[in-house]
């Protein structure tokens, strides 16, 4: 039986990487897909773990040899999913989770119309002091400089748009992650048939 592919996508600085590596955590026997990056690795990251990070000819190169699932340019670099690894791991029968951004998840859905899409969002209010108030509360982005926070702002605005194309929308609460983590715990029960 071939698995299924689970997508996680969504606002910009809405805490999608925390809540994929708990998703990890709660499921080791699912493929963690890794994607390709031109982006520096963050303090906190490990290559080859976190995102295989390539210079931008290595990127292209990757594009023009039909290597890539899905690609894009956010916030000024590229990112793609590796073919192969995502159809390797569904063909032997691995469920797979992976992180990418709104336009990538869209991308693969044309590909993989059986994949599962779930967006994260931010609670309802005002959406720039909620992404001033994360940034302020998280020791890897207080170098952030004011161009890069407004950059961010604009980019949440919009991923949110993308948010009625997706199978499901979860809210991650600032500082309560368990509280998405346990409604996608609850979409991969339900989408997983046994």
């Amino acid at each position: 039986m071939k698995g299924k592919l689970f997508i996680i996508s969504g606002q910009s600085g809405v805490g999608k990487n925390t809540i994929l590596k708990a998703l990890q955590k709660n499921h080791p026997d699912f493929h963690r897909a890794i994607t390709f990056t031109t982006r520096d690795p963050r303090p906190d990251e490990i290559p080859g773990e976190d995102h295989f990070f390539v210079y931008q000819e290595k990127f292209q190169e990757m594009i023009k040899n039909h290597e890539l699932l899905e690609w894009a340019e956010v916030h000024g670099n590229l990112y793609g999913t590796p073919k192969d690894q995502i159809e390797k791991a569904l063909n032997a029968g691995s469920n797979v989770l992976m992180e990418i951004d709104v336009q990538g998840g869209l991308q693969i859905k044309k590909i993989i119309p059986e994949m599962v899409l779930i967006f994260i969002k931010y609670e309802e209010g005002d959406l720039e002091k909620i992404i001033r108030s994360r940034i302020a509360h998280d020791p890897s982005r207080e170098k952030m400089s004011e161009d890069e926070i407004a950059r961010r702002i604009a980019t949440a605005r919009k991923e949110a748009g993308f948010e009625k194309d997706y199978d499901y929308s979860v809210i991650n609460p600032e500082g309560q992650p368990e509280q998405a983590i346990e409604q996608i715990e609850n979409i991969i029960k339900k989408e997983i048939v046994i």
